[in-house]
């Protein structure tokens, strides 16, 4: 069995305030966004595992990687990477409605990138939700309720965060 991942993965709680939603009026969890890795902050982190892979070592194939991954998605290449899952190239954009009237260079709005996660191997090195749900410890972190006021005659959207363990408290009383 997969051992859990000591650092816990932080939810925040939100209130469907969506009328139109049959969700409305309920509580939904989402992540609690902590800064990202860049490339850089990545290779450091590999780094530190204590692995025989030295901060420059990783940092060149990172960088190989990225570039490497651009250039085949720009080719149409999917590229799949053992242990992490394939990643392949799709596109965004709007009909035509004869074949003669379509032109890729206006029709094609966007060129994405689709991940799909290795699903195949043994358990503890899937990376499918299931999976990594399975190794992620969480804790709630803060109620985060959407708030509107006027500032200077401009309607302005904020959030309001409230940490869950004074509610709790709150509730207690």
């Amino acid at each position: 069995m997969a051992v859990s991942n000591v650092i816990p993965m932080l939810v925040d709680l939100y209130k469907n305030n969506n009328t139109e939603s049959k969700g409305y009026g309920m509580y939904y969890p989402r992540i609690f966004k902590r800064d990202g890795l860049n490339l850089k902050g990545f290779a450091k982190h590999i780094s530190e595992h204590g692995s025989l892979v030295k901060y420059d070592l990783a940092v060149l194939v990172l960088q190989n990687i990225v570039s490497c991954l651009r250039e085949m998605m720009t080719q149409g290449v999917p590229v799949k990477l053992d242990g992490l899952g394939t990643f392949s190239p799709g596109i965004t954009g709007q009909g035509a409605a004869t074949i003669a009237g379509f032109n890729p260079n206006e029709m094609i709005k966007g060129v994405k990138i689709n991940f799909l996660p290795e699903g195949a191997g043994d358990e503890d090195d899937k990376l499918t939700k299931k999976a990594l749900k399975a190794i992620t410890t969480f804790e709630m972190n803060d109620y985060v309720e959407v708030k509107h006021k006027t500032i200077e005659g401009k309607d302005v959207t904020y959030q309001e965060r409230t940490p869950i363990r004074q509610i709790a408290i709150k509730q207690a009383e």
